[in-house]
């Protein structure tokens, strides 16, 4: 999981959070794969240890292209950290190493009622990952439908459906060639051994 601030914020536990920060831990580090404690405690809906690390000065904002507590609580559907981190002030948009935003990951989930909350946020619905797609077409690849009217306009999204590639033929099976004379002498040998 990371540090000991970490381990005890994946847990929720705040005496042994609280153990850490007093013995100096650094309550923004940020692990080697990009993840802080503030992000752990969202991702497992501990609420009371993201208002404990909050009330400690932890940034609700994750550096640039790192996983943010606004993408994981999303992602984990925990819609009142969601709301508790828009209400203190979380960068809607924040970009994860995909480019991926908080948006991005309560379409992805399915999050009906997040995904709603941060578009009336002013979340951004034409963010684009790394891969040039925006929610929209998040919805889409995963069939979130209703979810899809949240974050496009009606025609935006009939429009996207129908544009929606069609599946190209499977190519033909391969065919089978004679083996060369060498290796058909050689399989005759191997039977009669």
């Amino acid at each position: 999981v990371g540090t000991g601030l970490m381990i005890g914020a994946w847990d929720g536990n705040i005496p042994l959070m609280q153990l850490f920060v007093e013995r100096g831990a650094n309550i923004d580090h940020v692990s080697r794969i990009g993840e802080q404690a503030i992000a752990l405690a969202a991702w497992r809906g501990k609420r009371k240890a993201v208002e404990w690390l909050i009330e400690r000065g932890a940034s609700v904002d994750p550096p640039d292209k790192t996983w943010g507590a606004l993408h994981y609580a999303a992602f984990a559907g925990h819609r009142d950290i969601v709301d508790l981190l828009i209400a203190r002030g979380a960068k809607l948009d924040a970009r994860a190493p995909n480019l991926a935003t908080p948006l991005m990951m309560a379409v992805r989930e399915g999050h009906e009622s997040i995904a709603r909350n941060l578009v009336a946020a002013g979340a951004s619905t034409s963010a684009v990952s790394d891969r040039g797609e925006n929610a929209l077409a998040w919805a889409l690849r995963y069939n979130r439908l209703k979810i899809a009217t949240l974050v496009a306009p009606p025609e935006n999204v009939a429009e996207a459906v129908s544009a929606a590639p069609v599946a190209a033929p499977p190519p033909p099976p391969p065919v089978s060639v004679p083996a060369p004379p060498e290796v058909g002498e050689l399989l005759r040998k191997l039977r009669q051994a």
